[in-house]
């Protein structure tokens, strides 16, 4: 059973991630002079998403708090590679650095969702010259590393979630991004794939 020491590591740093997201999504609001948060109120298919991506975050965050407080509630997965939960700690913060970072590179063109005409000037710099979705590419990082970390059934079902939400949430935006960005993000799209690489021509 993992030690509270290690399970507190992981609460502390799920909620610096989600704090920073938080704190960051308020700056971008700023920025941007207007609402960024389209999951607040969101419509179609993302309400799905929206709530998969809330379960995933809050969920996580509340659990790692639980299994804190009372780390004998819930019995955790055996680990005989004592080397996981460590890896799983790599893959939390270069999860955490990917995402953070393209949010603060993003800062006004910064949205949660996607609508149509809401849509700011397409970025294709920094982590976007690798992933269309490199907020989404981090976090997935990220909630792999805590299932890994932290490894018991609900996290990993937490974590699921999230992966689940970001793939298809990428669908989603994908033909409003195209609607509203017509040719210069297709053109980016011939260029970048949409999760990870550097293969020039690839759509995956």
């Amino acid at each position: 059973m993992m030690t509270d020491s290690v399970l507190t590591i992981a609460l502390a740093l799920t909620w610096a991630y989600l704090l920073t997201f938080l704190a960051l999504t308020m700056r971008g609001t700023q920025v941007a002079g207007r609402g960024v948060d389209y999951f607040s109120r969101p419509a179609g298919s993302q309400r799905w998403t929206a709530l998969l991506f809330k379960f995933g975050f809050i969920g996580s965050g509340a659990w790692g708090l639980v299994g804190v407080l009372y780390p004998n509630l819930w019995l955790h997965w055996p680990n005989s590679l004592g080397w996981i939960p460590w890896l799983g700690l790599g893959f939390m913060l270069v999860g955490a650095f990917i995402a953070v970072g393209t949010q603060l590179q993003m800062a006004g063109s910064w949205r949660i969702g996607a609508v149509e005409a809401t849509l700011a000037a397409l970025v294709i710099g920094g982590f976007f010259a690798l992933s269309r979705n490199p907020v989404f590419v981090g976090q997935m990082i990220l909630f792999l590393g805590l299932s890994m970390f932290q490894l018991d059934t609900v996290q990993v079902i937490l974590s699921a979630c999230v992966w689940i939400a970001a793939i298809w949430q990428v669908r989603i935006e994908e033909p409003v991004l195209v609607k509203s960005l017509s040719q210069a993000y297709q053109a980016y799209a011939t260029r970048i794939p949409r999760w990870l690489g550097f293969v020039k021509g690839s759509r995956r």
